[in-house]
């Protein structure tokens, strides 16, 4: 038996449309939530600006990356230290400073899909 439903072509395209829809958020399931995370790192000005300083000129120190994105060392500080705790920076110490580097691919990926520039201090990859 069919019902008005089944007679209305919108409707069958509209329960295509969903299972279309359905299928593709299950097929990013097991990525989505690192994808969620990597944009909730990306929805505060201040870390993008200094995850475009970083990734145009790795290593910066505190000191460098506040001169670079005129943000204050105390904010520079605290964000670098969010993005690290997130696992999208490593630092390591060179004498009295720390050298901050980006880590993770997928925030890598983000900044190349905005155009962040390359110097030649960005590595090769």
């Amino acid at each position: 038996m069919t019902t008005p439903s089944d007679q209305n072509p919108r409707a069958a395209e509209d329960r295509a449309t969903a299972r279309v829809g359905a299928a593709a958020v299950l097929s990013t399931g097991p990525e989505l939530p690192g994808w969620v995370g990597t944009f909730e790192l990306f929805s505060d000005p201040t870390r993008v600006k200094l995850l475009i300083a970083i990734h145009a000129a790795p290593d910066g120190s505190v000191s460098e990356l506040s001169q670079a994105t005129g943000i204050a060392a105390n904010t520079v500080s605290q964000s670098l230290l969010t993005l690290h705790e997130a696992g999208v920076l490593a630092v390591r110490r060179d004498g009295r400073h720390r050298r901050w580097k980006l880590t993770d691919h997928a925030a890598h990926q983000v900044l190349h899909h905005m155009h962040a520039p390359h110097s030649p201090l960005h590595p090769e990859h």
